[in-house]
């Protein structure tokens, strides 16, 4: 696995949080997409974020927060259990993962254990809108596990 520094643009996004374990997700996504659709939010533009706030390592699974995002453009309206923010642009460590996402663990692990301590870079999680995320590069519902592609994203200090 080969991890790359790439420059990313901010990105308005609305989302619907989830708390709990992160393989539970799943409602939170349906809640997004059920808003997301009728408004023609969900096309080909459109970019599919997780973004994962808390490390399962450190924080019990029951309180782990997990935004499922999708960006929307700037403005747009949101309600009831959708919010909006802005997912800060800056250096950002990326790691091309393909597979199911019940292994997505792994992979963050090689990146935060493997990498980051030989890197000389610095994460900055938290801080100014900048979160880790994965972006999930096609649909789970049409590809097989085996061949899914997730990018994650850490956000790095400048």
């Amino acid at each position: 696995m080969e991890v790359e520094i790439e420059k990313v643009a901010p990105m308005h996004v609305a989302y619907v949080r989830h708390v709990g374990p992160y393989q539970e997700c799943k409602k939170a996504w349906d809640e997004l997409c059920v808003w997301a659709g009728p408004k023609g939010l969900i096309n080909e533009s459109a970019k599919f974020l997780g973004a994962c706030h808390d490390d399962p390592e450190q924080t019990p699974p029951e309180k782990c927060r997990y935004d499922a995002c999708i960006t929307v453009p700037e403005g747009t309206p949101v309600s009831g259990t959708v919010q909006s923010m802005t997912i800060e642009g800056g250096d950002y460590a990326t790691l091309l993962h393909k597979g199911p996402y019940e292994k997505l663990g792994q992979s963050w692990k090689t990146l935060f254990l493997d990498w980051l301590p030989t890197s000389g870079r610095k994460v900055v999680c938290g801080q100014g809108g900048k979160v880790s995320f994965e972006q999930y590069l096609n649909d789970p519902d049409q590809t097989k596990p085996e061949d899914l592609l997730t990018i994650l994203h850490v956000p790095l200090a400048d």
